[in-house]
């Protein structure tokens, strides 16, 4: 974890009516381990995924739910830019976030600099980053892709071809994201025990309590 240089933002978090926390990190990282632990774990988070609108509109189009669709139905970001002056996905988490104004906000998961700028710069949200090694998240990758059919594509995948993904043009700005977080959780274990010790200590230093 790192954090210490960020003490004032999280002064500043604190004093705030919506609080936002934002998370970010690559493929199998551990990004829905982390927030399937906080919303079972601590009070009062509304969930909010980026991905849910792409993974939605599949679902109307009756679309098979898996990752290259996925990245297909991202592209209409591209595609709306002219119209909104900005990202459709990102301007619908932002426009649910105001309409609905919760207490306390979980905003999963960032990937573009766009998405920072809004989440974490203008909303000052606290920026959770998750990290774990290559050969790691694809060993996650081939273990879920057998329970999930969403997934199922990644269980055809080398590694090569895993580790190439992320040279998609929405992928490319992770690292750099997770590189400006207020907290860095490193994931490289094999058993979710040790993470969790991680992200408590974190809600400590935020100033939460685990639910009894």
């Amino acid at each position: 974890m790192q954090h210490t240089k960020f003490k004032k933002d999280i002064r500043s978090w604190k004093r705030q009516k919506v609080k936002l926390l934002v998370i970010a990190g690559r493929r199998k990282s551990g990004k829905d381990v982390l927030v399937d632990y906080l919303m079972n774990n601590y009070k009062g988070f509304k969930h909010y995924r980026i991905a849910e609108a792409p993974t939605l509109i599949a679902k109307i189009l009756e679309l098979p739910p898996d990752r290259k669709v996925q990245q297909v139905l991202f592209g209409v970001n591209k595609l709306l830019w002219p119209l909104l002056g900005e990202s459709a996905y990102k301007r619908r988490v932002a426009k649910m976030l105001d309409r609905e104004k919760p207490r306390l906000a979980i905003v999963e998961a960032i990937r573009p600099k766009e998405e920072y700028e809004e989440f974490v710069t203008k909303r000052r949200g606290i920026l959770i980053g998750v990290t774990a090694s290559g050969p790691l998240r694809y060993a996650r990758a081939l273990r879920d892709s057998k329970h999930n059919q969403e997934k199922r594509d990644e269980g055809k995948m080398s590694f090569k071809e895993f580790m190439s993904r992320e040279n998609l043009v929405i992928e490319r700005d992770i690292d750099w994201i997770v590189r400006r977080a207020h907290f860095v959780l490193d994931n490289n274990y094999q058993t979710h025990a040790p993470f969790y010790k991680l992200v408590d200590g974190v809600m400590q230093e935020l100033g939460f309590k685990r639910k009894r």
